[in-house]
């Protein structure tokens, strides 16, 4: 086991039907070990003529795939511009990929970083991100996502978890808070952040009890999906395209900071929350709900624990670890990682029959309702 490693973990949501050419591409240049896991994004379905004027839903769904993994950091660049290159990211539409730098707390031996040789990666133009995380009940995503839709900053990503925590506590009126969650990702300018984070609290309404929490997470650099309607393109190039060539020409995003005009004025003053980590646990299927409990008996409020396939080499020594893994994220304070990282080592999170890795990362922004405020 290894201690508080700097590494970066580089997600990516692309559209199920190119993730495999990205996999074949990151297994040639020594990415061998990762995660995978089923996720949905919405977009805005331009409607026309009589159709414009039918009531009903105008969002359709584009499956997409959520793939992630560590490297170590002197190569993460390189292989962030490989994604983009291999995905065709550059073009509106594909996908979205960004890098961030975290912690590798303590790790199984098997479940370390990879360590892809040294290769050559085309020029990329990245992005200086944020991301929002927001956890919902399960059928209540789809409108706090659509913040990102209207207001043109992303293409969100949606997947399912099962809550942990409160419900836990309660007794018999847990029947009350559904143990379904739905998790919204998204990716915005580091300017307009906590502005979208506040228009999604009000939209979930997330200052009222049960109903959700939201954090900002810091991310180093990425490029994001900015195709947020779908209909018929009627001019040489898509809004979407034009303003990628403003982006490179302007260096950057930061000349699209919206935050003066989707500010709302009168905004509810909020008790946010700070001084947090969240603080990931990977390990083999069916150990999570157990571990999970250990963690919260050392402090920890609760968890969401979503379904990942482990994709490694079949005839390599990781195969030991489980195809079938779960990722427990857990908000916790910075003054209680440590006892935590302590339970969770005591119950034999990091043997042989959990192969469990902990990722911790800064959370300097979260809310979620509080009697206090």
């Amino acid at each position: 086991m290894e201690f508080k490693k700097r590494v970066s973990q580089i997600t990516a949501f692309v559209n199920r039907n190119i993730s495999k050419d990205i996999l074949d591409s990151l297994k040639e240049v020594g990415v061998i070990a990762l995660h995978l896991a089923a996720a949905r994004s919405p977009v805005i379905e331009d409607r026309k003529g009589i159709f414009a004027l039918l009531p009903g839903r105008d969002l359709v769904d584009d499956p997409v795939d959520i793939i992630s993994f560590l490297v170590d950091r002197k190569t993460g660049d390189h292989v962030l511009s490989l994604i983009i290159e291999k995905g065709r990211l550059n073009l509106p539409g594909r996908g979205s990929v960004y890098s961030e730098e975290i912690n590798l707390v303590m790790a199984h031996e098997l479940c370390q970083e990879n360590k892809p040789a040294p290769f050559a990666t085309e020029k990329t133009p990245f992005q200086k991100l944020t991301g929002i995380c927001c956890i919902v009940q399960r059928g209540q995503g789809e409108s706090v996502a659509r913040v990102a839709l209207d207001t043109g900053i992303c293409v969100p990503s949606l997947h399912f978890g099962v809550g942990t925590g409160v419900r836990d506590k309660i007794g018999l009126l847990r029947i009350t808070i559904p143990a379904e969650k739905e998790v919204i990702n998204i990716a915005t300018s580091p300017y307009d952040a906590e502005v979208i984070m506040e228009m999604m609290i009000e939209v979930g309404k997330l200052d009222q009890p049960g109903k959700g929490f939201i954090y900002l997470y810091p991310l180093k650099k990425g490029i994001i999906n900015m195709k947020v309607t779908r209909g018929e393109q009627r001019h040489a190039a898509s809004i979407e395209q034009i303003v990628a060539a403003i982006d490179h020409i302007k260096g950057g995003i930061e000349w699209r900071r919206r935050s003066g005009t989707v500010e709302k004025k009168g905004v509810k003053r909020r008790a946010y929350l700070s001084g947090l980590a969240d603080l990931t646990l990977l390990c083999d299927e069916g150990t999570g709900t157990d571990l999970v409990s250990v963690a919260m008996s050392a402090g920890a409020a609760g968890a969401t624990i979503a379904r990942l396939k482990h994709v490694r080499p079949p005839d390599s020594p990781l195969s030991e670890v489980s195809p079938a893994r779960e990722a427990c994220s857990m908000i916790v304070s910075d003054n209680q990682a440590d006892g935590i990282l302590k339970a969770l080592k005591e119950a034999g999170a990091f043997t042989d029959s959990c192969h469990g890795q902990v990722q911790l990362r800064r959370v300097p922004k979260a809310f979620t309702y509080s009697e206090i405020a």
